[in-house]
Parts: C-alpha cells; sequence; structure tokens
C-alpha cells in the first residue's frame, strides 16, 4: 500500500528531513529565533515529529490526546522560551513543506493512480499539521495556566481536548 510506502520512507529518514528542516529554518527570514539555536536543540524539536508520524496520523483516538498533548506543551514551553507564535507556527509549516518535498523528489509517486493516494496522503498531513498549529496555539495561550491545573483530572487540558475532541471523532468515522 502506498501510505504504508509513504510512512516507512518518512520514518526511515526522519534524521535526513530533520537536517533538512534545520538548513530551512535556520535560513528563512520567517524564523529569525531559530537561527540562533545549535543544531542539538533544533534537531530535538522536530526530529519525534518524523519518526513517529507513522502512529499520530493513525488517526486512532488513543493516539489524538497525545498528539494534543504533545503540542499543547510545546506551545506553552516556546512561549516560556519567549519565542513569537508566529515562528512556532512557521517552523511547523516548513516541516510540513519539507516532508512533502522529500516525499515527491524520493520519487514514491509513479502512476496516475498514486496521485489520488498521494493526494489523500497530502489530505492527512495537513490535517495533522493543522491539528499541532492548533494545539501549540492553545500552549501559547495558557502559559498562565499553572501546570498541576493544567493537566489535572477536568483541567484545562481535558476541557480543550474534549471541545476540540467532538470534531476530531467526527473526521475519524
Amino acid at each position: 500500500m502506498l501510505y504504508n510506502r509513504f510512512i516507512r520512507v518518512i520514518e526511515d529518514h526522519a534524521e535526513s528531513l530533520t537536517e533538512q528542516w534545520i538548513k530551512e529554518v535556520r535560513t528563512n527570514p520567517s524564523t529569525p529565533s531559530y537561527a540562533k539555536l545549535s543544531k542539538e536543540d533544533l534537531h530535538d524539536m522536530v526530529y519525534d515529529i518524523y519518526s513517529k508520524l507513522g502512529y499520530w496520523v493513525k488517526k486512532e483516538e488513543s493516539s489524538l490526546k497525545e498528539i494534543a498533548e504533545h503540542f499543547l506543551l510545546t506551545g506553552r514551553k516556546r512561549a516560556q522560551e519567549g519565542y513569537k507564535l508566529s515562528e512556532v507556527v512557521y517552523a511547523n509549516i516548513l516541516a510540513r513543506v519539507v516532508l512533502w518535498q522529500y516525499i515527491t523528489d524520493e520519487g514514491i509517486v509513479s502512476e496516475g493512480i498514486d496521485l489520488n493516494r498521494a493526494f489523500e496522503f497530502s489530505q492527512r498531513l495537513s490535517y495533522f499539521f493543522d491539528k499541532a498549529i492548533y494545539f501549540i496555539t492553545v500552549g501559547f495561550e495558557s502559559t498562565h495556566i499553572e501546570e498541576h491545573k493544567l493537566r489535572e483530572e477536568g483541567g484545562f487540558f481535558d476541557k480543550v481536548f474534549d471541545t476540540f475532541r467532538i470534531w476530531l471523532i467526527r473526521d475519524i468515522s
């Protein structure tokens, strides 16, 4: 199945994708704060996304909450580190762009029927990165909430996720 080939290529080449993203994010005029970071710090920001992408894009309910929490906490962390939200969002857009460029450069899509599947996979990637950007933004906006209130049962995270979950579950069906 083409979908599995996409995932395998991405996960098998997570390191190469990460290196390409680092080059992009360090030189892009929309992400000047990232140019000041060490290669190791930048690596840690995106490698997990690429290496876990297959698990995360399956769209199973169990992984949705994990995705939401990961990116919400990422947003909080970036806000506390002093990043501009626009830079964080753009860095995530670059992660998606680098990923899709890599897939097209690898020549995985070779037949007309592959184009339809590639389009479906592209939509799934966009959906994943849209969720990531949404929860990063929520995380950015939640820095005023104490950590224990964020994670407590029925707390901020649960309320945000439950509200958003209605749309997520409807989309899985």
